[in-house]
């Protein structure tokens, strides 16, 4: 009689991504900021909080990108940055390994980042605005504020206290946020001020700045209308610069010289 082994179960297949890349996207942006409040501590210190971390991490990719994908295997490969020998290592190697394991983290983060960026489906922007279409302005600005995931560089010479209360609420925080203005009123300061303990936020002031431009990652759009007043009596309009690269070297070369206001 023919000598039949038992037939090993087939393993299940890797379960597909369930999250929108949207939400992925959100939760990644906070693990980023949660992240780079472990730099400059003591692995001995945040062992709890970085276990903690690569668990919740490690699920928003399983769910957002699904079990088995690169994001997966870049985050496993992540975890053991640095050098490791068996028979024990010196604690101060394990510091290395610890300062070297957040940067694989995060410059895995960034890369899921502008991968899900590139697979979000880009919103319809109305681009022009009568009088009395604040609302449609309103939303698409927040949408164009939203497409940054590493900095943000706003110039406008009259805003007021809505570019941070309105439109820059849930700007992630590994987002550097720049603001040059030539106005900055009592008020806008003070918003300012409790804004930018989030950190990275950076407020000047110049008056040789005399556009309405805001710059997104890599993409620029110009702005017929100062923000605060846009399309409240008179129409105006958002344009996307197909020179991005040249519109920012000239703001760029202001900024050096404004007036820091607010710092974080």
């Amino acid at each position: 009689m023919e000598n039949m082994s038992p037939r090993r179960p087939t393993p299940p297949p890797p379960k597909p991504p369930d999250f929108s890349p949207e939400k992925t996207c959100r939760a990644l942006q906070k693990q980023l900021a949660a992240l780079d409040k472990l730099r400059g501590r003591k692995y001995h210190e945040v062992e709890n909080e970085e276990e903690e971390w690569r668990n919740l991490t490690l699920n928003i990719l399983n769910h957002g990108f699904g079990e088995g994908s690169e994001n997966v295997s870049q985050f496993h490969h992540a975890k053991w940055a640095g050098e490791h020998y068996m028979g024990g290592m010196s604690p101060g190697l394990i510091q290395q390994n610890f300062e070297k394991r957040i940067e694989s983290f995060a410059a895995m983060l960034r890369s899921a980042l502008a991968e899900l960026e590139l697979m979000m489906p880009e919103p319809e922007l109305a681009g022009s605005y009568e009088p009395g279409d604040e609302y449609q302005f309103y939303r698409d600005l927040k949408t164009i504020v939203g497409f940054a995931t590493s900095d943000l560089f706003i110039i406008d010479n009259y805003l007021d206290t809505q570019i941070f209360d309105v439109y820059m609420e849930n700007v992630a925080p590994p987002v550097a946020v720049r603001v040059l203005t030539s106005q900055v009123s009592v008020s806008l300061r003070a918003v300012a001020e409790k804004y930018s303990k989030r950190g990275n936020l950076e407020l000047r002031s110049s008056k040789d700045a005399h556009d309405r431009v805001v710059f997104s990652n890599d993409r620029c759009w110009v702005i017929g209308q100062s923000i605060k007043d846009a399309a409240r009596k008179k129409p105006t309009y958002i344009v996307e610069h197909s020179g991005a690269a040249t519109m920012k070297s000239i703001y760029e070369g202001i900024w050096p010289s404004a007036t820091v206001i607010v710092k974080s």
